[in-house]
């Protein structure tokens, strides 16, 4: 669900498991000033909690999953991809997280592009606890995307339907293998959305990334269209080692069976 800075910044506090959290503006104006000397672009999500509480004639509504994109002014964009660092926090969670990342997001799709696992900060989100981490340290990491979009564009996947079969196994027996582990569990792309993916791909022409039966696909195109299913997701907290993920499936990114807690 999709909301506005203004909106985000009325949550209330909140007490969960007889533990007490900060109202959201304690959560996340310190990332809004720290953005703000670069951008003036932001995107809110958020999960609404099952019940809201009402006083004095008004909804007092508390946001327990939040999910904010800060997105660079359009001299960082490369290639149709917007730079765009992001603060995600889950207080309902089994294990509350906060995590703050970079990434690259498709200002066509809005699908998150990303390919090194070090562009993410996973820490627990202890009760009445402020966030630290390090903008500045994400924004110092070194960074090939370009060179890994050209690649991708240029590489081509035969169309030949045996071939276009054994991918797709090798996806979906990835997909099942294959985990992405930090201290807020384990994170899995579903081969269900593998299906899908080819299903877009090769069957359903009114698909977006829909490729004609005797035509080679990109590998950006094949990427793209799973990377669409974690963007079409109600899972606003995972969606950066979902992408990882992918990267992971198409041998993009080396797979890493190392917890990252």
């Amino acid at each position: 669900m999709e909301i506005t800075l203004n909106a985000l910044l009325e949550g209330k506090p909140t007490i969960i498991r007889e533990k007490e959290y900060f109202a959201t503006k304690d959560y996340i104006q310190p990332f809004i000033d720290e953005m703000s000397k670069f951008t003036k672009e932001f995107v809110v999500n958020v999960q609404l909690p099952d019940q809201v509480t009402i006083s004095n004639d008004s909804k007092d509504v508390t946001y327990n999953r939040v999910w904010i994109q800060a997105i660079m002014p359009d001299k960082c964009t490369i290639d149709g991809y917007a730079e765009t660092y992001g603060l995600i926090y889950a207080l309902d969670a089994r294990i509350p997280v906060y995590k703050v990342y970079r990434a690259y997001v498709n200002k066509e799709t809005h699908n998150l592009c990303v390919f090194d696992p070090n562009w993410i900060q996973v820490y627990e989100l202890k009760p009445e606890t402020k966030l630290t981490y390090s903008i500045r340290e994400l924004m110092e990491k070194p960074f090939d995307i370009e060179k890994r979009l050209k690649i991708m564009k240029n590489t081509f996947i035969s169309a030949d339907i045996e071939d276009t079969h054994k991918l797709l196994g090798k996806l979906i027996n990835r997909s099942l293998q294959y985990e992405y582990r930090n201290i807020g569990g384990k994170i899995k792309i579903s081969s269900a959305d593998v299906v899908k993916t080819f299903e877009d791909v090769y069957l359903d022409s009114t698909s977006h990334y829909y490729v004609q039966p005797t035509v080679e696909g990109s590998l950006h195109n094949y990427y793209g269209a799973l990377c669409s299913q974690i963007t079409k997701s109600k899972d606003i907290i995972n969606r950066f080692e979902k992408t990882i993920l992918v990267g992971m499936l198409f041998d993009l990114v080396e797979y890493e069976t190392s917890d990252k807690s």
